[in-house]
């Protein structure tokens, strides 16, 4: 369906300008009741946006600035493969202030996450410890010592309740807010 699947928000919802960092996705600014949010059209599974839905919910709930989903008119949180998220207001991390609060913030997002299921159809570290591929990744086109030093790395995490890691911690990604 692509971007018609747009309308499912209602007749209002428009893209406005493709945004630049998206990897995985296309992603747009859009406007929504007159609002500004973003549009994120991939090709992840259904499972897999259901829980990264459950997850920017429950981070908004704990008071994290996250980008929360927006539901579509009949109360879904994204429709074939499209997901509609507030826009979050802020810029990159630019100071070294900036950058001790977002590592206190993914410390925090690791404490509300302890015991958090693994996304659907992925890996985590621990698990790659046995496995060499896993949905991106692919151990063997690394070379070997490098794999190695990677599964030392993640031997240290076994038996460590499991938690959300956030995967990318770049200035493109990371909107730095007022509070």
């Amino acid at each position: 369906m692509g971007w018609e699947a747009l309308n499912l928000w209602g007749a209002g919802a428009t893209r406005v300008e493709e945004l630049a960092g998206g990897v995985a996705n296309d992603v747009w600014s859009v406007r929504l009741h007159g609002q500004r949010a973003v549009g994120r059209l991939g090709t992840r599974s259904d499972a897999d946006l259901a829980w990264e839905a459950a997850l920017l919910q429950h981070l908004d709930r704990a008071g994290l600035a996250v980008p929360v989903p927006i539901p579509t008119i009949d109360g879904r949180l994204f429709a074939d493969g499209l997901m509609l998220i507030t826009f979050v207001e802020g810029g990159p991390p630019e100071t070294v202030a900036d950058w001790r609060r977002v590592a206190e913030t993914l410390r925090q997002l690791h404490r509300l996450t302890q015991g958090w299921r693994q996304r659907p159809g992925w890996r985590s570290s621990t698990e790659l410890l046995d496995a060499d591929t896993g949905t991106r990744i692919d151990l063997t086109t690394m070379p070997p010592e490098a794999v190695a030093r990677c599964r030392a790395a993640w031997a240290r995490l076994a038996g460590h309740e499991r938690c959300v890691v956030h995967g990318d911690p770049n200035p493109r990604n990371i909107r730095m807010t007022a509070d």
